[in-house]
């Protein structure tokens, strides 16, 4: 029964996403099952990218919660965490730690990036195998303070 239920919720939840975007989706925290399935749904829809940022995101919000119930000697619970994040969107989520934005838009560029770079058709990425240089020999060869291979007008304006 509940895997059906959460085969709905994901279902709809989906159906939902899909006509409005990413932007639209909303966190499920009314029970460990739903809160499953709507990070099931982000899943789906955000980019690579905005997805780490997402989980990142929840990562800080964890804790900052846990760190605020210590200092007032009490426990953070699942149902603290879920209470706090019930009805979030991406937006609210990833600024909720940090209110101007500025970390998650920090983290959305270095994601963004990192992806690029490690796409094996990126510009500069060519694979190890491929490289004229062993991973572990440093910058190409320098003879008397000049890169071999360098012309003749070089070598005589850098001397």
């Amino acid at each position: 029964m509940l895997k059906l239920t959460v085969a709905v919720l994901a279902f709809a939840l989906g159906g939902t996403a899909s006509a409005a975007g990413w932007r639209a989706l909303r966190i499920d925290a009314s029970s460990e099952a739903s809160f499953k399935a709507s990070l099931e749904a982000f899943n789906d829809k955000l980019s690579a990218a905005r997805r780490e940022v997402l989980g990142l995101a929840l990562q800080d919000i964890w804790a900052a919660g846990t760190k605020e119930a210590n200092a007032a000697q009490r426990e953070y619970t699942a149902s603290d965490y879920y209470r706090q994040i019930d009805g979030l969107g991406y937006e609210q989520i990833v600024t909720l730690t940090d209110p101007t934005g500025e970390l998650a838009k920090i983290r959305y560029r270095t994601a963004k990036n990192d992806a690029f770079y490690a796409s094996p058709s990126a510009p500069g990425s060519a694979s190890a195998a491929s490289s004229p240089w062993p991973a572990s020999s440093g910058p190409p060869p320098v003879q008397n303070g000049v890169y071999r291979g360098a012309t003749r007008s070089i070598d005589r304006q850098t001397h």
